[in-house]
């Protein structure tokens, strides 16, 4: 009997055991969090060189070891592609003498460049700018810069967009040999004097208008070579380019006619930006012989006017008739800008025709014949 009692009190209390213990449950492992979304990598794309133009158009403006020298009569210090002179001007106000494209060395520019000249000794010049446009071969381009030497002061040149490099430097590397005064201003970039300092721009933005397969262009990196070097300046910049800035309206200095503004926008800004106050530039012949208070030509400023910006389109030296957005015809233009007080005024000349007494004059002043040019000009 009481086995029968303890077995079943035992199924009893087993039963009761298994009746109190909860349900075991099966638990999962914990879900990993999510992966971070793995970062786009973008392929390495290197950037481009940036285009430069070619040293012998227009050389770095880096600085450089100082070399002290001698620019005709004056003083000078070269410190990579800047020349300084430290003497100031004697009489207190700083001529410029202006030549846009003489084009070729024949006689009858010769014999003009010698009236250029004696203009710019009666006018007292201290420095005289020939804005590109000079010859095809370096020859005449010697022969031409070296006639202008004769002024006995420093003579800057620039190329156009008609020279070749070679022929352009060669040109003016043999006349430096004669004239120290000569600087050439595709190396030396900018010239400061006491009173003034001209920064250059040589050579054409536009390739389709090169005469030259090894023409002159410049970049973007040019222009902003001279936007800092006008920034950094301690006295007031003229520019000095060839291609003028586009312009707005028939007045302006880059108006060909019929074809309208033609000038560079590029430049335009620059001078906008750097807050250039001068600048001489010459490309558009027809638009030569007039200055503007600005370089969209807004205003005419009229020969003998002060102004504290002027900006100038000497007009063409060559003797070549040319038809002129005033309605008359140049055989042959130049002009000076006097600096001082921070203004300027400007006075134009223009050659009258040849007498048959000059004519003869000039044919002693004609080129010797030459081969042809040693590079095809540009498509």
């Amino acid at each position: 009997m009481v086995s029968r009692l303890s077995k079943a009190a035992v199924m009893v209390a087993s039963a009761l055991a298994l009746s109190a213990c909860p349900e075991k449950k099966v638990v999962e492992p914990p879900k990993p969090p999510p992966e971070p979304p793995k970062p786009v990598v973008q392929p390495v794309v290197a950037k481009p060189p940036e285009v430069r133009a070619e040293k012998e158009c227009a050389a770095p403006i880096d600085p450089g070891p100082t070399t002290e020298l001698k620019v005709g009569e004056r003083s000078a210090k070269l410190s990579g592609a800047h020349l300084t002179f430290s003497d100031k001007d004697a009489d207190g106000e700083f001529v410029v003498g202006v030549l846009g494209p003489v084009n070729e060395d024949s006689g009858e520019n010769l014999f003009a460049i010698k009236k250029y000249v004696k203009f710019f000794q009666e006018q007292k010049a201290d420095a005289i700018v020939l804005t590109g446009d000079i010859g095809d071969l370096a020859p005449g381009i010697t022969r031409v810069v070296s006639e202008l030497a004769t002024a006995k002061v420093p003579v800057l040149v620039i190329a156009g967009n008609q020279e070749c490099r070679a022929e352009f430097t060669d040109g003016v590397s043999a006349a430096q040999k004669d004239n120290s005064n000569v600087i050439n201003m595709n190396a030396v970039r900018s010239v400061e004097f006491p009173e003034l300092m001209f920064v250059s721009l040589p050579g054409y933005h536009d390739q389709g208008y090169l005469k030259c397969q090894t023409g002159c262009l410049y970049y973007p990196s040019t222009i902003a070579e001279v936007v800092r070097e006008a920034k950094e300046a301690k006295v007031p910049v003229a520019l000095v380019s060839h291609g003028p800035p586009h312009g707005n309206g028939p007045q302006a200095l880059d108006h060909a006619g019929a074809a309208g503004n033609v000038g560079d926008e590029a430049v335009a800004k620059l001078i906008e930006e750097a807050k250039i106050p001068f600048g001489f530039a010459s490309n558009i012949k027809e638009a030569g012989g007039r200055a503007t208070s600005d370089a969209v030509g807004t205003q005419l400023v009229k020969e003998g006017t002060a102004s504290k910006t002027l900006f100038l389109n000497p007009g063409p030296a060559d003797t070549f008739g040319w038809e002129m957005n005033d309605a008359t015809k140049s055989v042959g233009m130049a002009a000076v800008v006097k600096f001082k007080g921070g203004e300027a005024t400007w006075k134009g000349f223009r050659m009258k025709p040849l007498t048959g007494a000059e004519k003869a004059e000039a044919k002693k002043l004609a080129p010797p014949a030459r081969p042809a040019a040693g590079d095809a000009p540009a498509k």
